[in-house]
């Protein structure tokens, strides 16, 4: 007689931890987290209400913000991966039988389209603006080594810094390393375009978050204080609010080359809760 372990494995303890998927680990290994989900009628409705939401702000070039509801292991975090998969054009989750349909649907204007796609988990973040921007500058510094640093920092210090060094190298010597090509193209403003003793002035008496206050953010961390983002890090007053926050980082991935910013918040009621 066979016996029903000699056909499954039935491990002698689990716990309900086992059961749970973090996004930031499910979308590096696409065919495990693929082949662990099962897409019942109810969640197949899910991803096209998903897509129809994406949809509709992208074609009305307007921000938007959704969430999703459930217990704990409902599965919540394996949807957005999955979701995270399918708009970055992996052919495994794109290949999900059930899917099929919902896919072809959505096909035609997702096709052409690029997305950046920043997956987060905001558990230990310090705040939001340092869970979200710092969250934002440490994707792209991954995957965009060479692009310019979003201006999401509050810049009193890193100014002050600035000044002081200005006046140790002198006027020719720090505009010149500032006004050094980065070699990398880019829509963000002229990032490349000469710095100067006005524009500096300028820049520095910006308003947080416009245009040219980023674009001297992002060339003195460049440039000079390349550590500056890493001390920032959570450290809530070093970013500017989250509403121009969220203007600035549209505007980089805007400048390199993105139709749509997506950022998937993983576990952020949560976080918001204990905070």
């Amino acid at each position: 007689m066979t016996l029903l372990k000699e056909l499954i494995d039935i491990p002698e303890h689990i716990d309900k931890g086992q059961f749970v998927l973090r996004l930031t680990e499910g979308i590096i290994d696409p065919k495990a987290t693929v082949e662990s989900y099962v897409p019942t009628p109810q969640l197949v409705k899910c991803f096209d209400d998903a897509l129809n939401f994406i949809r509709g702000s992208v074609a009305g070039n307007t921000s938007k913000a959704t969430y999703l509801h459930g217990s704990f292991g409902s599965g919540k975090s394996h949807f957005m991966a999955i979701l995270h998969l399918i708009l970055s054009g992996d052919l495994t989750a794109r290949g999900i039988p059930e899917l099929a349909g919902t896919i072809q649907k959505h096909n035609e204007w997702i096709e052409g389209k690029k997305f950046l796609l920043v997956p987060y988990h905001m558990i230990g973040a310090h705040d939001v603006e340092s869970g979200i921007l710092g969250g934002y500058v440490d994707y792209i510094r991954r995957t965009h080594p060479q692009a310019p640093i979003p201006g999401v920092y509050l810049a009193e210090g890193l100014f002050r810094d600035a000044q002081a060094l200005r006046q140790r190298m002198g006027d020719e010597g720090f505009f010149s390393v500032l006004s050094e090509k980065t070699g990398v193209a880019s829509d963000f403003g002229d990032v490349d375009a000469e710095w100067d003793a006005a524009r500096f002035e300028s820049a520095v008496e910006a308003d947080p978050g416009s245009e040219e206050r980023s674009q001297l953010i992002g060339a003195l961390v460049a440039k000079f204080f390349g550590s500056y983002d890493t001390q920032a890090s959570g450290r809530g007053e070093a970013f500017v609010s989250l509403d121009k926050g969220l203007s600035v980082i549209s505007r980089h991935a805007q400048s390199l080359g993105y139709d749509s910013l997506i950022l998937f918040l993983d576990e952020l009621i949560l976080w918001l809760a204990s905070h």
